[in-house]
């Protein structure tokens, strides 16, 4: 291609003495073979085209301009004979230059009868970044919505793209999550009906090794992905006079302007210098550790990104590409954000039904619900706690007594839950009660986001069915999908009734009598799984109240959960696998619905039982599922 170009452009130089000073502009039958064919071949094959590439000729378009009334012309020959000019013998199938020839005469025409070719359509060589006002109106035709991105993609990948269309000032808007990342999809906004046309006929393209989906789009949508309604966006952007944003992530929190110049040293200087940085906070001021900064050019701009991962103080900065719209995204959602979120949606906890079962000469027989302290974890929707998401893993109850501060005197007796995993590690969470609703909710508007140390804690205020539900699904507040099993395979076992039941820190059982609705519907499903369990113990410990679950009169309020144990399993081959932990048969509890509960004598013991077991076989028993 690179070769053909070539000796194009010495014919057309030696042709037309363009060293004599004319000049020359392309004339096409159509816009689809350059914008479609040319621009991004010559794109994917790292050729660069000559400068006379980027400006042409519409025939079609300039026909209609003189000729209004011809509606049906759609071809060369049509205006031809519009036009009553003899196409002879020409065959325009198969051979090009008849084409050609017509369409000179075509001109020709036109210009004896007094058109003008005055404004030739323009392709775009790079992108214009710009911005966007939550008052402006864009023109649904115009709009397009691409997915299937790679999350490191810029504007100006998308630009290349879609290289041959002309993307109006500042028309790529990137997608961001919920949590401020990138989730493969854009807005682009195009300058006419006719580019994005000729965008949705790249739908599966490939952008780098991806392909890349297209759809229509409205421009509601790009609006409300594109502007934004920050001043101090608007001001950072109103710098941006063809720069390149880039955006840093991991900053320490104390980092300040001069310290972010100093970080990419003289070599790559920052587009204004200390004002060229524009810092992301929350509504309250604080920072997040995250920036973006502006750079002139391409060059500078890729060195910057050379420094990614390097460290600044005791930190590694992650720098990447960005764009106007990320920049209004990021500020309009922290700074429209409520000071005290919702928290993640709980997750729907589903019954793994592929569990029969034990022999019903294993089964306990039930006794009358046990009384269970107001200060365990209740079913309600009230929420009168609190969720913290983030601890340290070191951290302590006292840390966390510490961290609420005055709150802390309104926590429930043992009231505060650390949730560990199925390895015994901590998660980074834990549960608290508080003495009424309006207390968590002060907790949590007081502390969202204070740091515990090195790192800030997310505190949300939460229900104890929320708590119910998130330590139950063994996913950290996300909802746990299930492995798909043909239809064709019926269930091993027939579904069987539920009932919600959570473990309390003293080992009661809290019973409700009203299925959740998400486990009626799943109850009726031929999917299954084994969902991985995790583990919380009650800090400070709580004594036990009741004796339904422990017969041994030494036993203590350290409990472990089995889940996904083989048919037939019994009591002795639990207290076999747990031997040299002092689990005694007679106190290993089966459930209903296939777990095991297995009460140890100190929270110690099962937590070393924990970390020691975890994931280990014994005959025919499964413990977890890996």
């Amino acid at each position: 291609m690179e070769k053909v170009l070539q000796q194009f452009e010495e014919f057309l130089y030696r042709e037309l003495n363009l060293s004599q000073g004319n000049t020359f502009c392309l004339l096409t039958d159509g816009q689809l073979h350059i914008r479609q064919c040319l621009h991004p071949q010559a794109l994917n094959k790292n050729v660069e085209l000559p400068d006379f590439f980027y400006s042409f000729f519409d025939l079609r378009k300039e026909f209609q301009k003189f000729h209004a009334g011809a509606t049906t012309i759609t071809t060369v020959k049509d205006m031809a004979d519009y036009l009553k000019i003899d196409t002879g013998n020409y065959n325009f199938t198969e051979t090009g230059l008849d084409e050609c020839r017509v369409m000179a005469s075509i001109v020709q025409r036109l210009i004896h009868e007094g058109h003008r070719f005055t404004n030739p359509d323009q392709i775009r060589r790079k992108y214009e970044p710009g911005t966007f006002d939550k008052t402006d109106t864009v023109p649904d035709n115009t709009v397009v919505k691409a997915r299937g991105l790679p999350w490191q993609a810029s504007d100006r990948d998308v630009f290349r793209f879609f290289k041959g269309l002309n993307i109006a000032k500042g028309g790529v808007a990137l997608c961001l999550n919920h949590y401020g990342r990138r989730n493969g999809e854009v807005m682009v906004h195009f300058e006419s009906s006719q580019h994005r046309d000729m965008a949705l006929q790249r739908h599966r393209h490939n952008l780098g090794n991806r392909y890349v989906e297209v759809f229509k789009g409205t421009g509601d949508e790009f609006i409300k992905v594109a502007a934004g309604t920050s001043r101090d966006a608007a001001l950072f952007l109103s710098r941006d006079d063809g720069h390149i944003i880039v955006r840093m992530r991991g900053l320490p929190f104390t980092a300040t302007a001069r310290e972010v110049v100093d970080f990419f040293g003289p070599t790559i200087p920052v587009s204004g210098g200390e004002e060229g940085i524009l810092f992301v906070k929350q509504r309250n001021g604080k920072m997040t550790g995250d920036a973006f900064v502006l750079f002139s050019t391409e060059e500078v701009a890729n060195k910057a990104l050379e420094k990614h991962k390097d460290y600044l103080k005791n930190r590694y900065i992650e720098i990447f590409r960005s764009t106007t719209a990320e920049v209004q995204q990021v500020l309009s959602r922290l700074h429209s954000e409520p000071l005290v979120p919702e928290g993640p949606p709980p997750a729907n906890v589903m019954v793994p039904n592929i569990i029969p079962p034990p022999p019903a000469h294993l089964v306990p027989q039930p006794h009358p619900a046990a009384f269970v302290p107001q200060q365990l974890i209740t079913c309600g929707m009230i929420r009168d706690c609190i969720r913290m998401r983030g601890l340290p893993f070191k951290a302590t109850i006292e840390d966390i007594m510490r961290f609420l501060g005055e709150t802390a005197n309104y926590i429930r007796p043992h009231g505060v839950h650390m949730v560990f995993t199925m390895q015994g590690n901590p998660t980074g969470e834990a549960f608290i009660q508080m003495m009424s609703a309006e207390k968590a909710l002060l907790a949590a508007q007081l502390c969202h986001r204070k740091y515990m140390g090195e790192r800030y804690v997310e505190v949300f205020q939460c229900s104890g069915d929320e708590m119910n539900l998130a330590l139950m699904s063994g996913a950290r507040g996300k909802a746990v999908q299930p492995q798909a099993v043909q239809s064709a395979i019926a269930p091993t076992t027939p579904p069987f009734p539920y009932q919600q039941q959570l473990q309390s820190p003293n080992g009661g059982m809290i019973p409700t009598t009203t299925p959740m609705p998400a486990i009626q519907t799943r109850q009726q499903a031929t999917h299954s799984y084994i969902q991985q369990p995790l583990y919380y113990f009650p800090s400070p410990p709580v004594s036990p109240t009741t004796s339904q679950l422990y017969h041994h009169p030494h036993a203590s309020n350290a409990v472990i959960r089995l889940r996904g144990l083989h048919v037939g399993a019994t009591p002795q081959e639990v207290a076999n696998f747990f031997q040299g932990y002092g689990v005694p048969a007679e106190n290993v509890q089966f459930q209903y619905n296939g777990d095991v509960l297995v009460p140890f004598y100190s929270q110690e013991l099962a937590m070393k039982a924990l970390h020691d077991k975890q994931r280990q076989y014994t005959g025919k028993m499964e413990l977890f599922m890996p």
